[in-house]
């Protein structure tokens, strides 16, 4: 592993790896990963369109995606096959911090896209902030908790507005993908 800011006993330096031999994350230069760093709505799509082996796609119509953004191609890929979605406004914000909901749902689509199940649900009751969760965001965040892809940030609260790193996507992904590989391969 190339990067000096993850270390063997870093609780992420496993799933860091996965990642990176894995090609679904690069470092944010040729020897640093910025674990603790946030992610962004581009960077997902960005992770799964590199998964989907995604060249080129069609212009999804977002006003503030140009066509020679680093994002662009995984942004048209991801709305155009339905695994995100943009605002009201015409935006897609790629450089937007991801929230742990938006997560959530940028999964669970990207699972239907795969035609995976996507009926399990967990009760959300036991975490204090579980009517934090926007409303359009508790299907998928019962969906996300069921299967184990998203976890509490403590024992009684989910976080859903909170912000996801870099070390926690990769996380979310390694579970996310091993259970797919499991499961359908």
């Amino acid at each position: 592993m190339p990067f000096t800011d993850v270390n063997e006993g870093d609780w992420f330096y496993d799933v860091v790896l996965y990642a990176y031999d894995n090609g679904l994350m690069t470092g944010v230069s040729a020897t640093e990963f910025a674990p603790n760093q946030t992610t962004t709505r581009g960077m997902i799509v960005s992770m799964l369109a590199r998964l989907e082996g995604v060249t080129s796609a069609e212009d999804a119509g977002f006003a503030d995606v140009a066509a020679n953004d680093w994002y662009a191609t995984a942004v048209n890929w991801a709305a155009n096959v339905g695994v995100v979605n943009g605002f009201e406004d015409n935006t897609f914000r790629a450089n937007d911090a991801i929230t742990r909901e938006q997560l959530a749902a940028i999964l669970m689509n990207y699972a239907n896209y795969k035609h995976e199940n996507t009926s399990a649900r967990a009760d959300l009751s036991k975490y204090s902030d579980a009517g934090k969760i926007s409303s359009w965001a508790n299907d998928v965040m019962a969906w996300a908790v069921s299967k184990g892809y998203i976890s509490g940030m403590t024992a009684t609260t989910l976080a859903p507005q909170g912000s996801a790193t870099r070390a926690q996507v990769a996380a979310i992904l390694q579970r996310y993908l091993a259970d797919w590989r499991f499961c359908c391969a």
